[in-house]
């Protein structure tokens, strides 16, 4: 659930105002609002929360480079340390790097004209001999080889190359060849060394990677330190006066109001206007809280006047995920990697997370559906253990030819009864309001399109279209129409619907979309088993028959493997990937626009201390 708020106003003496917002930090549950930075504190702490950003930033990317583990110099110094030694090898390595890149170029430019000195033209010159070399514009220059003081040193991709001697001038139709300062065999060295260099700060880098959890807990208090200080600085007043004002959940404003009495601040509540945007603290018990760690992935967040449909959205994810992965074995080895990792989580002494819990959920859901469809690894049904037959639903048991019918037919009604729950929520959120037949109206059409949907798309035979349908689809049409807009005046509303008809009328059509849109739950996982199938249609053609052929047999045998582990490793992944786009999309896009769902929320975040302040 989400948690009311109260808006608060809080008022204290000039002088108290520098002490007050350390003060509710410790107290841990004002959400204050924000003012701008002011004042040389806080560009100090601005630059330095975006170095330790940056710096973070580096040293991630030196992880993912050198696949370093979390073991290094970075576990013996500070964060301030780390921070400063990261962003001045970063400096070293970006000249070190712009140094490579002209070494390179200077290489590319001279290597057509040899490895030479130019230490010794230089001496030549010294002693009285000038040489300059040049090189013809274009392949017509005329050639002054003929002429005294020139020598021919060759041709390069149709250019003509001379040395000019005792400082004449360059010829018409020729430019001359800037001289390096190092010969080609020393830029090259200077680039082998200039690339060892780079390695080696790279290598420092990656060893101080283990400093990122230091990093990061120094950015949430520098984080937390700037929140402060922006509020001293932008605190408004009024005389010998200072205030400002915020959120605090219902349920901690005695403790609010007991710290204000104690130092002597002045304090208002008020329940939230139209006009005020309170932060959204969303409230689960620990069952449902679980699927939090999906909606942080997506940077959701429902507005304070919205749904909190995380019950929902855990109960139809579940349901969801297990029909796109759609096999049992897959589902026993997640289960078997969640044990793992909680068998880690409880010999290093860490609490298990809401995501690994989740895991346990999703991966038993998936377990119980491939039980229901007898689907283990794409195996043939008559294969299977008489067991893990009889523990199958025959209606979608993968034996039975009407069994891919009957789960279309299943998908269509989940999505049924996950858009009727949302208009029977906003029936009870607009009553008594007379708004609220619009609603009713919403939900008689979701329910008469169930049979048009499983007219046009199962079985029209089957499934003939009934008056009774019909009837729901026409009274709900009305109902949206003249109540979609109700303004408690019977004609003017229907005046106002009668303007938004084609609207309306679209909105009736995406009903049956939306409906229609739950089958991608079946498609998805058809595609996947079918992959199955043809792996291991594939492994029985590489064992073949052993008989006579047992080292043909023993090659296949090791082939097969290699193709069971990589081809449904493959499939396992694009079922996650299916799961995110298709099993997300139903609860975030159908069943969230039929609740009017906008999720134009922001979180809860009071000012309060936390364990990493102190250990940075």
């Amino acid at each position: 659930m989400i948690a009311p708020m109260k808006k608060f106003l809080l008022v204290m003496l000039d002088k108290d105002s520098s002490a007050a917002p350390a003060q509710l930090r410790k107290l841990g549950i004002a959400h204050v609002e924000q003012f701008e930075s002011k004042g040389e504190s806080c560009s100090a702490l601005e630059s330095s929360l975006k170095d330790a950003q940056w710096a973070k930033n580096i040293l991630a990317a030196n992880i993912s480079k050198k696949g370093t583990k979390s073991s290094g110099a970075g576990s013996d110094f500070s964060a301030v340390e780390i921070i400063a030694a990261t962003l001045a090898l970063e400096d070293e390595l970006v000249s070190e790097r712009e140094k490579s890149v002209d070494l390179r170029r200077e290489e590319e430019r001279i290597q057509s004209w040899g490895d030479f000195d130019p230490k010794a033209i230089a001496e030549l010159a010294e002693c009285g001999l000038c040489v300059t070399l040049i090189e013809s514009q274009g392949k017509n220059s005329p050639d002054p080889a003929t002429e005294e003081g020139f020598i021919r040193l060759g041709t390069w991709k149709g250019k003509k190359r001379f040395a000019l001697l005792r400082g004449m001038a360059v010829p018409e139709g020729y430019d001359e060849f800037r001289l390096p300062s190092l010969s080609l065999g020393e830029l090259r060295e200077a680039a082998q060394a200039c690339n060892e260099k780079i390695g080696e700060i790279s290598a420092e880098l990656a060893s101080l990677a283990s400093g990122i959890p230091k990093i990061e807990k120094r950015i949430k208090s520098l984080q937390a330190e700037l929140d402060i200080e922006r509020l001293k600085a932008g605190m408004p007043s009024d005389g010998s006066l200072r205030y400002f004002g915020g959120y605090v959940p219902a349920s901690e404003v005695p403790a609010l109001s007991a710290e204000a009495a104690s130092r002597g601040w002045a304090l208002a509540f008020s329940d939230p206007g139209p006009e005020d945007s309170p932060p959204t603290k969303v409230e689960n018990p620990p069952l449902v809280r679980i699927i939090q760690p999906v909606f942080d992935f997506l940077g959701t967040v429902p507005g304070y006047r919205e749904y909190d449909i995380s019950p929902y959205f855990l109960g139809f994810f579940s349901l969801y995920f297990a029909m796109i992965f759609g096999d049992a074995g897959y589902g026993v080895l997640m289960l078997l990697g969640a044990a793992i990792a909680l068998l880690g989580a409880r010999k290093s002494g860490k609490p298990v997370s809401d995501f690994l819990k989740l895991i346990f959920v999703l991966s038993g859901s998936t377990v119980l559906w491939g039980l229901a469809t007898a689907s283990w690894f794409a195996l043939p049904y008559d294969s299977l253990p008489g067991a893990l037959r009889a523990l199958s639903i025959p209606a979608f048991a993968s034996h039975n030819p009407e069994a891919g019918t009957n789960i279309k037919i299943f998908c269509f009604v989940i999505g049924v009864i996950q858009l009727s729950i949302a208009h029977i929520k906003n029936i009870k959120r607009d009553l008594p309001h007379l708004k609220f037949l619009a609603q009713l109206g919403s939900l008689a059409m979701v329910i008469g399109m169930f049979n048009a949907v499983l007219n046009l798309v199962i079985d029209a035979k089957r499934f003939p279209l009934s008056p009774a349908a019909l009837g729901l689809i026409g009274a709900g049409f009305a109902l949206v129409l003249v109540f979609g807009n109700w303004n408690g005046k019977f004609f003017s509303s229907l005046l106002e619907g009668l303007k938004g008809i084609i609207p309306t009328f679209l909105g009736t059509v995406s009903v049956f979309a939306d409906i229609v849109s739950y089958i991608r739950l079946w498609a998805v996982a058809l595609a996947g088993l079918a992959i199955s199938e043809t792996l291991n249609g594939m492994v029985v053609k590489l064992l073949g028959d052993p008989a006579g052929r047992i080292g043909a047999f023993i090659l296949g045998f090791f082939l097969s493997l290699v193709l069971l582990v990589v081809g449904h490793s493959l499939n396992f992944v694009m079922s996650v990937l299916s799961v995110v786009v298709h099993g997300i999309r139903l609860n975030m896009l159908e069943f969230s626009s039929h609740l009017g769902m906008e999720w134009t929320g922001y979180p809860y975040e009071p000012l309060a201390e936390s364990a990493e302040d102190n250990e940075v």
